[in-house]
């Protein structure tokens, strides 16, 4: 008895802790943080140097609204957390700034957990600080922001998190910096839909995890695009490129797409893991191999679904420079990574994928299948010097090497040099950049272009 005494005094003083925290009064009220300095109780109070410290966990209610505003520099004290049951209007004109109070807090940050709070984050950098959210009828916009250095206090998901399912969720010209783990990322039973173009991620995931930069969990009818992104590694042994997986076994029909990004120096590049539908087309991958057990990772794409209901396209991808090319560890998926014999077919697929000096042990792997479905691959350029069927058998694992797995028809092989060779004679001189596909590119990223009749490397 004394015992039970015991926790209820407990959970009675941690109640009333909670009931002192601020709650804003939910009738339609905008709040910037002048005006929660204003009033008393709030946590929030204006520095000297025209910052604002929030010391204080403190809730913005459903039906009002949480600004930032322009030039806003807030400070966040060890585990403080700011919940929004409503809207996160944070699109200062030009810029603001939250983070940590001082050096060795780790504030909890931003929980989004109104069903109906949508979020607009614009022209905002948030250092040390995460932002969960979780409104599960509305969604969440990001547009020229910057998630660095996150503490991995908000959730273990990644510096922005999404804990609810929801769609229309859209990340465009973002930069995801050094953040402790990956930088974006839901859980495994909340599938989002989301668009994630034209951002950069830099070394996320410092701590080493195996979690990748971008872990998405997909299912039910959300759409996922993740397109024209650079996601750069630290070389870490862990942390991987671009994650899609549904480990749970959910009912899926929406569309994912996986394309023009510019994936390098992680553990591996794409990984598809469960029941994962997905196009992945026209991605550049290099280096993406530093697993040190070649058994664990390395691979430029891995697809991995003992479920056997995997459906995955290829096409126009060049994979260099990991440990393996393609690996299909189990399972048997749907994978066409290229079926030229009808263009009029619903499947066809140009192929149009390039392998270059992807192996481990002193051998080459272009291609591991260790399932067992068969594997259409035809169209394709192998690492080999000449694209022969015999050649092309070297740098490709599957029924041939072993009765038990699935076979991969490989033949016809793309004919060498064509695109190439045809792009860099009538362009030799213009001192222009062009795509492998032969068109003129203004601003070339991350990737790989024809360049004075050069095949290039642009980092």
């Amino acid at each position: 008895m004394k015992k039970f005494y015991a926790f209820l005094v407990l959970a009675a003083v941690a109640a009333g802790a909670m009931a002192d925290d601020f709650v804003t009064d939910g009738t339609g009220n905008v709040y910037t943080f002048n005006a929660l300095s204003q009033i008393e109780g709030t946590g929030v109070t204006l520095q000297e140097d025209g910052s604002y410290l929030v010391s204080a966990d403190f809730t913005i209610a459903e039906g009002d609204v949480l600004q930032l505003q322009n030039n806003d520099v807030i400070k966040m004290a060890d585990g403080v957390r700011i919940t929004l049951d409503g809207d996160a209007d944070f699109a200062p004109a030009d810029t603001a700034v939250v983070t940590r109070d001082a050096e060795g807090s780790k504030p909890k940050g931003f929980w989004m957990m109104g069903e109906n709070g949508n979020a607009t984050l614009k022209n905002v950098t948030f250092e040390y600080v995460g932002v969960v959210f979780g409104g599960a009828n509305s969604s969440l916009t990001a547009n020229n922001c910057t998630f660095t250095l996150h503490n991995g206090k908000s959730s273990s998901s990644g510096a922005l998190s999404f804990n609810a399912s929801c769609g229309g969720n859209v990340v465009e010209n973002c930069y995801f910096i050094e953040n402790t783990l990956n930088a974006i990322g839901n859980g495994a039973t909340n599938p989002v839909g989301i668009i994630i173009r034209n951002c950069l991620f830099w070394h996320n995931t410092t701590d080493n995890r195996n979690k990748p930069q971008i872990n998405l969990t997909v299912g039910g009818d959300y759409d996922v695009l993740i397109a024209d992104n650079q996601v750069i590694g630290g070389q870490f042994t862990l942390s991987g490129g671009i994650g899609l997986s549904n480990m749970m076994g959910l009912a899926h029909s929406g569309i994912n797409i996986i394309e023009n990004n510019y994936i390098a120096d992680n553990r591996y590049g794409i990984t598809t893991i469960g029941s994962v539908d997905a196009i992945i087309r026209n991605n550049t991958m290099i280096d993406n191999c530093y697993d040190p057990n070649p058994n664990n990772g390395g691979s430029c794409v891995s697809i991995y679904d003992s479920s056997s209901s995997a459906n995955i396209y290829m096409e126009g991808n060049w994979m260099e420079g990991g440990l393996w090319g393609i690996t299909v560890p189990t399972g048997a998926p749907n994978i066409n990574l290229g079926k030229v014999e009808d263009p009029e077919a619903e499947d066809y697929n140009p192929g149009n994928n390039t392998f270059v000096n992807n192996g481990n042990g002193g051998e080459l792997y272009d291609l591991f299948n260790n399932g067992t479905a068969t594997i259409w691959a035809q169209g394709n350029t192998w690492n080999v010097a000449e694209q022969t069927e015999e050649n092309i058998e070297q740098v490709i694992y599957h029924q041939v090497d072993d009765p038990s797995k699935g076979l991969v028809i490989f033949m016809p092989a793309k004919t060498p040099s064509t695109a190439v060779e045809e792009v860099s004679a009538a362009q030799q001189q213009d001192n222009r950049y062009y795509n492998l596909m032969g068109q003129p590119i203004e601003n070339p990223t991350g990737g790989i272009y024809i360049h004075n009749g050069k095949k290039i490397l642009v980092k």
